[in-house]
């Protein structure tokens, strides 16, 4: 039987060490609150050590404790169009 695969730390590695400059907790909670929703931890550890970024021209993270490349305001502007 094979070892399952640690995705989280495959990207962690793929990417490099992250900075973590805008780590915040608090805004997480509080967009999480607003949405109603939850998001995956794995996501928010990626998010938290690299954005905002954008990965090859093809994923982009950003995060919810900004004013520029915010997450909250990408999500409400997509559900309103």
């Amino acid at each position: 039987m094979s070892a399952m695969t640690d995705y989280l730390q495959a990207v962690l590695a793929m990417l490099g060490p992250g900075e973590e400059r805008y780590a915040a907790p608090a805004a997480w909670l509080s967009l999480e609150e607003e949405l109603g929703r939850t998001f995956p931890g794995d996501y928010k550890q990626i998010v938290d050590a690299y954005a905002p970024v954008q990965i090859n021209g093809h994923l982009t993270l950003s995060r919810p404790a900004s004013t520029w490349w915010n997450l909250g305001e990408e999500i409400r502007s997509a559900s309103e169009a």
